[in-house]
């Protein structure tokens, strides 16, 4: 049992050593790529040399681990190290076709999209339902021409118009 424990900790820290750590354009603080504040992510931070040059402090909401455990690091083959280049978008828009915004973040996804980098594969699976909810947040109204306004609507009544 006291071998198991130990192998189990053992484990554990390594996860926390080898977790990437980001930093965001603003940012005062490192974050773990698991935090909401790094949505759109500047750069990767390669070690601690980084961190200690940019004077860098946890983030109190991923609650980072403190510079003496993180590791010394560098991964060649890592795209998001080193110079960036603009590539395409991988986001979709509302239409379904894929965006035609460039971008330089590492996730490569723009400012608009960086949301579906995360919901991903929650929106292939949730599709079916989310037609649903689209059709019941329409206003219930209708137009002089006879069809149904195509305004959104919070709570599924009539917009401003129809009221």
């Amino acid at each position: 049992m006291k071998y198991l424990l130990i192998i189990f900790l053992f484990l554990v820290c390594l996860k926390i050593q080898a977790q990437s750590v980001y930093k965001t354009p603003s940012g005062k603080r490192y974050h773990l790529s698991s935090c909401r504040m790094v949505e759109n992510v500047s750069s990767k931070l390669v070690g601690l040399d980084t961190i200690n040059s940019c004077k860098l402090t946890p983030c109190k909401i991923c609650k980072s681990p403190p510079k003496s455990q993180l590791e010394k690091r560098f991964n060649p083959e890592d795209k998001s190290v080193g110079t960036s280049v603009s590539v395409r978008c991988k986001g979709k828009t509302k239409k379904g076709t894929r965006c035609k915004h460039k971008t330089k973040l590492a996730n490569g996804y723009c400012y608009q999209h960086t949301k579906q980098n995360s919901n991903s594969a929650r929106s292939s699976q949730n599709a079916s339902s989310s037609n649903k909810n689209t059709a019941a947040s329409r206003c219930l109204g209708k137009t002089n021409a006879g069809k149904r306004c195509k305004r959104k609507v919070k709570g599924g009544g009539y917009c401003y118009q129809h009221d």
